[in-house]
């Protein structure tokens, strides 16, 4: 049997970044491989992606753009803004170690690790790992240290709707040079028709691949009120969605469970609940949750295969809009609807869910006969 490559971090305290590496994995053991996480040795944090050479070149290129500067130091305070607990982080690491086998290997030995047969192939995805308004495109998620023949692209996100000139050059070349290309987004097969002339297949995120089915065996289970709505939010959202939130859980008579950032509701104290959660956690909160609000993509997609109402709310966005993700995937399975930018009016409003299950199997089927024919070639 033949091993595959999964190249991606593990270690980001993100329910939708370790969970979609994960169904990754277990796309390609379901195809008949086995599945092996790699990645770059000399991380200095347990929680964020903090390489000596990635913070040096990225220095290097604000020299020469410093102009991006502002937005940079931006982005730096908002990630230490993001305290995690204790406790969380150590249901995100027991997670990883029991689910996932990986290995890791320093800048000089890992191409000719690559060279050789241990690994059959090299996958980079998926999530925003080709962001295109990044300072440091990095070749590990290029699978630059690989043979070309090697490289295949699972559903990558350039995560915005443009690239800026100062990453054209550099994003033509290493995209062009990934022989078996997909992206996860329409925005994505745009930008990279626009740069490069070639077509890239648009496929299903990897957590859609595996069944609800398949999370049960991975959820772990927590104390929760008998009903409620499950608001999970990367970014804060607005006076507007709050109220609104408040208003359907009263309505409703239902209890509000919150993960990540939603705080100061004006609601009965002894009805909101903040649970600390890791992969497993969120998992059993998701299928449990009698309604879903969020402003997480991965978050929505959950909810979805877990046949839930939902509303997907738009991301209080602190630098980039990046809401292609979600409406490419709710436009394939007739959910626009359920994508809200003003007027939030929550409801219990019904999905037909046969119907979105439908377009879910075509949808994997693509996806899936995509991933099979790249590891083939």
């Amino acid at each position: 049997m033949q091993t595959i490559a999964i190249v991606n971090r593990t270690n980001l305290k993100n329910f939708g970044s370790v969970l979609q590496v994960y169904a990754l994995c277990e796309a390609v053991k379901k195809l008949g491989y086995r599945s092996e996480v790699v990645w770059q040795s000399g991380n200095i944090s347990k929680n964020f992606d903090i390489r000596p050479i990635k913070v040096i070149r990225t220095l290097l290129r604000l020299c020469v753009h410093p102009s991006l500067l502002r937005s940079t130091v931006k982005a730096i305070i908002e990630a230490k803004s993001q305290v995690i607990d204790e406790l969380k982080e150590k249901k995100f690491n027991d997670f990883v170690t029991a689910n996932f086998i990986q290995s890791f290997y320093d800048h000089e030995e890992i191409s000719k690790m690559a060279a050789t047969n241990k690994f059959y192939k090299f996958i980079c995805g998926s999530d925003q790992i080709w962001s295109s308004t990044t300072l440091y495109p990095d070749p590990m998620m290029y699978l630059r240290f690989s043979p070309k023949e090697k490289r295949v692209a699972y559903a990558p996100s350039l995560g915005r709707n443009y690239i800026p000139n100062y990453n054209k050059k550099i994003l033509k070349r290493f995209i062009s040079d990934v022989p078996c290309l997909s992206v996860r987004e329409d925005e994505g097969h745009r930008l990279i028709k626009e740069l490069t002339g070639q077509d890239a297949l648009v496929v299903a995120d990897p957590t859609l691949l595996l069944s609800s089915r398949d999370w049960d065996d991975l959820k772990i289970s927590i104390e929760t009120p008998e009903d409620y709505v499950l608001c999970y939010f990367l970014d804060t959202p607005s006076d507007d969605v709050k109220a609104n939130i408040r208003r359907y859980a009263s309505l409703s008579g239902k209890d509000i469970v919150v993960l990540g950032k939603l705080d100061n509701l004006d609601y009965p104290q002894n009805k909101i609940h903040y649970p600390v959660a890791g992969p497993g956690e969120f998992l059993y909160l998701i299928s449990n949750a009698s309604m879903v609000i969020t402003d997480s993509y991965h978050g929505m997609l959950f909810a979805i295969n877990y046949r839930k109402k939902f509303w997907a709310v738009e991301r209080s966005y602190s630098q980039y809009d990046q809401s292609s993700r979600q409406l490419t995937i709710l436009s394939r399975l007739d959910l626009k609807e359920r994508y809200l930018k003003k007027e939030f009016n929550f409801s219990d409003a019904d999905i037909d869910y046969i119907s979105v299950q439908t377009k879910i199997e075509e949808f994997v089927a693509l996806s899936m006969n995509y991933l099979k024919q790249s590891l083939e070639q």
